[in-house]
């Protein structure tokens, strides 16, 4: 296969296959239900009056704008898989969402926004799966203005879950992603003849050093879910014990550092 890392992913994700796989795994009821507690919670915390414009950066189906544009706020949603494009918005024209969320074809290393555009972005899950990711954030904190606010939901690669999946990786032998430890994280690389798949797990405190050297500052760190072993148990009633603990830490726990889903909330410097 020829081209850069960027391009080969891209490649992988204009497949209508690997979507599909994904809203199978992630969109059950009990996802549905934590997301929108979750929501709730950082939208409180965010404070963006009612009306505000928040970008959502990477927005797949626009499952996140819909939530966000059903708590009143005006979504600008891209996006860079034409692909998944069209299921988005299949999914808003459904709910009749059409006048609060704008959906646009757009690569998180080049958004079609000028600088400062934004008071309030979120970027869930894609970061994740960008080869050059120092790209992707300086991109994110130059659509953000002065005083906004962005949300990012990444894997922790300190979890418990993640340090112990590893382990058992290395002491069984097994696993067919190429894994390659860096810097960002660790990186579990998958290929066809289509393209390649990254799924970083992140090093938190790399990520937020990064952000902060483009002059986003670590306003709040959340627990999201504290595993998503369910994707890997087809036991019904052992999922649905995952998922209430899920809620569970979210709710009454929440320490981030050893849940798998970690959330950030950044601010921008105020230039005088």
């Amino acid at each position: 296969m020829k081209g850069s890392q960027s391009e080969l992913v891209e490649n992988f994700l204009a497949q209508a296959d690997i979507h599909q796989k994904w809203i199978q795994t992630y969109y059950s009821a009990e996802n549905e239900a934590f997301c929108e507690r979750e929501f709730d919670y950082v939208t409180k915390i965010l404070n963006a009056p009612q009306g505000s414009v928040i970008l959502d950066a990477g927005c797949g189906n626009c499952a996140h704008s819909i939530r966000l544009a059903k708590r009143g706020f005006v979504v600008e949603a891209v996006d860079c898989s034409e692909t998944v494009l069209t299921l988005a918005r299949e999914n808003v024209k459904s709910r009749g969402l059409e006048d609060r969320i704008h959906i646009q074809h757009g690569n998180l290393l080049a958004l079609p926004f000028e600088d400062g555009t934004f008071g309030y972005a979120l970027c869930c899950g894609v970061l994740m799966h960008i080869p050059d990711l120092e790209k992707a954030i300086a991109e994110l904190a130059r659509v953000l203005r002065s005083g906004g606010q962005l949300v990012v939901s990444e894997a922790n690669m300190y979890s418990l879950e993640a340090v112990v999946l590893r382990s058992l990786r290395r002491l069984l032998k097994k696993g067919k992603a190429v894994t390659k430890n860096t810097p960002a994280g660790v990186e579990y690389w998958t290929t066809d003849a289509t393209g390649a798949l990254l799924t970083r797990q992140a090093n938190m405190q790399w990520l937020i050093r990064e952000f902060r050297s483009h002059g986003l500052s670590l306003r709040k760190r959340l627990a999201g879910q504290f595993t998503e072993l369910y994707t890997r148990i087809s036991s019904k009633p052992f999922n649905k014990l995952i998922h209430a603990f899920n809620g569970f830490w979210f709710s009454c726990m929440k320490i981030p550092y050893w849940a798998f889903g970690n959330l950030l909330i950044f601010e921008k410097e105020v230039f005088a």
